[in-house]
């Protein structure tokens, strides 16, 4: 399908590309019908407020969904006014926003969309897809894209051709998921040969530790909403110690390691109750998730390998290891 056609359809008119997606268990074709419905095992999936569903709407990333929901607009670039993601984006990616012109990007775990943002704003083809809730808060901010298709869907079954995408993108994703080496290896399907990734996990443990991890086995196991509440009312009382500490000279950095809160006073954020907001949404990000396997660097180069993938690159800024390269 080419932009043109996405234009002129839009997400008003989106049977213009629900008829490209498939069945996510049998790969048969899907037709409009009361939702979605496989012409090949007769399975059907729902249309939740315009989003194909290929998930139960109840999954291991509720937690997700509902930061995602409490803080939509939170980090994208039209809303905070600086370029934090699209920076981001492009510094990982060494990808530019004219070779993406035109070309079929797929975006595994969207979030609330702050690369989809940046994805459609370079117009691209965007698919995106994530496994939570957090897909409508994506649509609430990005629906406006004609150039973007949007599913709620699991990494591990997506509703898409394989081979068919230009460029991978996965931030933020893989280290959140049952089985990292499985979810790493599945992107690729939908990748074609040829076409260019970037993704990134958290660094193991051994390269960054952090307290978060002593909290987690508590926090994790919190429902959302009362765990939300505990970080909203925590979050901004631990940062100002944070980041004095993290002024110290030398040490600063390691120690503000030792106060279980996000500090992204790095990011020059506008105004103190933008960077409050960073903070909360962060920390809660790092106490919540059900699934958290930080990744060694040999490890990512063995999948690399077991993958055949070529001009690969691992490189590890801050907590993160990024790894692009060509499929």
């Amino acid at each position: 399908m080419t932009l043109s056609k996405h234009a002129s359809a839009g997400l008003d008119t989106p049977r213009a590309w629900w008829s490209e997606l498939r069945c996510p268990r049998c790969h048969g074709d899907l037709r409009a019908e009361g939702g979605l419905r496989c012409d090949a095992c007769r399975t059907t999936y729902p249309v939740d407020r315009g989003v194909p569903r290929f998930v139960p709407a109840d999954n291991y990333a509720n937690g997700f969904g509902y930061q995602w929901n409490q803080h939509r607009l939170t980090q994208l670039d039209s809303h905070s006014g600086l370029p934090i993601s699209r920076d981001r984006l492009f510094r990982s990616s060494r990808w530019t926003a004219g070779e993406l012109r035109g070309r079929r990007v797929l975006e595994c775990g969207s979030g609330a969309g702050r690369f989809t943002e940046v994805l459609c704003e370079t117009g691209a083809e965007v698919t995106s897809f994530d496994i939570s809730s957090a897909v409508h808060a994506n649509a609430a901010s990005n629906g406006r894209f004609p150039n973007l298709r949007l599913v709620q869907a699991s990494i591990y079954e997506m509703p898409f051709p394989e081979e068919s995408f230009d460029h991978l993108l996965c931030f933020g994703v893989i280290q959140h998921t049952p089985d990292v080496e499985r979810t790493f290896k599945t992107m690729f399907r939908y990748l074609r040969p040829g076409g260019r990734f970037c993704v990134d996990v958290y660094a193991a443990m051994v390269a960054y530790t952090h307290p978060r991890h002593l909290l987690r086995p508590f926090t994790r196991r919190m429902p959302p909403a009362a765990l939300y509440s505990l970080v909203q009312k925590t979050a901004p009382r631990l940062l100002p110690l944070s980041m004095a500490l993290h002024s110290v000279p030398k040490a600063g950095p390691y120690l503000a390691r030792l106060v279980p809160v996000a500090n992204l006073s790095y990011l020059n954020l506008k105004d103190r109750r933008m960077l409050r907001n960073w903070s909360v949404l962060d920390t809660f990000d790092w106490l919540a998730p059900r699934y958290e396997s930080p990744q060694t660097r040999r490890r990512l180069e063995r999948w690399t390998r077991d993958l055949a993938l070529s001009e690969v690159s691992i490189e590890r800024h801050r907590g993160i290891y990024v790894v692009r390269g060509v499929k």
